[in-house]
């Protein structure tokens, strides 16, 4: 039972710049503030640099409910940035590199956060290269054996490989991606049959609980112990799909977490990506009516 789950979001924190427009993003951050209007307790590991950007990131993230406790501040790198180009909604990324979230480095604090941890989301992103793999990784080996470790592959041509996604998939137990992504895990770990043969041995390799299949506006697919559960999604008109996905994982494994039923957890996790894909932005305020109760 969880009265206010501690909930921990590794990785990058930046600025989507759409044209003369920046607006915060970054899968973790956008996580974490899913997380803390949705009634957890949100905490953020990753770096900005010492620069303007940087502190605003830190201050809206605090206005939004999310610790920054463990956001270092790098004087060396600036804050991290993505060109967006939306078509129809659907973005298209231009990733910045080299910039502070590349450079996230172990401290202290993170030690205590991370065996207090109920719940650690984490990415490939920010695992392209050091020290915040480094980082990413001490952090995930000092939490407690209770912990449900999620991971959103967020696959981002170039900065992924075969490497960094066999041990992040090894780390989690509730892992979600795309179809899209689930066709290169395919080609990196070929396997025998349909989806559900192919996931089943994928869970059996890497001891997954959950896989979470996207599929757009069509809802998702739960591959979990007892078989595949289908959950239709919602029809909406979509204005910004940028961060939909990484308000869905929040409300699955929030209430996954909960221990709500998984027709539950898809319901939520589609009503909540549905409603952020209707809105400018990635992190729009949620309704009320969604947050998450613990059972």
């Amino acid at each position: 039972m969880y009265s206010t789950p501690k909930v921990v979001a590794l990785g990058e924190v930046l600025w989507d710049e759409y044209g003369g427009e920046a607006r915060l993003g970054g899968a973790p951050a956008n996580f974490a503030v899913h997380a803390a209007a949705l009634g957890a307790e949100a905490h953020l590991v990753s770096a900005v640099g010492e620069d303007a950007r940087g502190h605003e990131a830190l201050r809206l993230l605090a206005q939004r409910g999310v610790s920054t406790k463990c956001i270092t501040r790098d004087p060396a790198h600036r804050t991290g940035r993505v060109e967006v180009e939306l078509s129809a909604g659907i973005p298209r990324f231009r990733i910045i590199s080299d910039v502070a979230w590349d450079h996230i480095t172990f401290q202290g604090p993170m030690v205590e956060l991370a065996e207090d941890a109920d719940l650690v989301y984490f990415g490939t992103l920010a695992q392209r290269g050091e020290p915040s793999r480094t980082t990413l990784r001490q952090f995930l080996s000092l939490c407690p054996a209770g912990v449900l470790c999620v991971l959103d592959l967020n696959l981002r041509e170039p900065f992924y490989d075969r490497e960094v996604v066999a041990e992040s998939l090894a780390r989690a137990h509730l892992v979600k991606l795309s179809e899209e992504e689930l066709a290169t895990l395919r080609g990196y770990f070929p396997g025998e049959g349909d989806e559900a043969a192919y996931i089943h041995g994928l869970a059996e390799r890497f001891e997954l609980e959950l896989v979470v299949v996207t599929l757009g506006e069509r809802g998702c697919r739960v591959h979990g112990p007892e078989g595949v559960l289908e959950a239709a999604g919602e029809r909406i008109e979509v204005v910004d799909t940028v961060g939909a996905g990484d308000a869905f994982t929040a409300a699955f494994a929030l209430n996954y977490l909960a221990g709500h039923a998984l027709a539950e957890c898809a319901a939520a996790a589609n009503a909540v990506g549905a409603f952020v894909a209707g809105q400018a932005g990635a992190t729009p305020a949620l309704p009320a009516r969604f947050r998450c109760t613990w059972v």
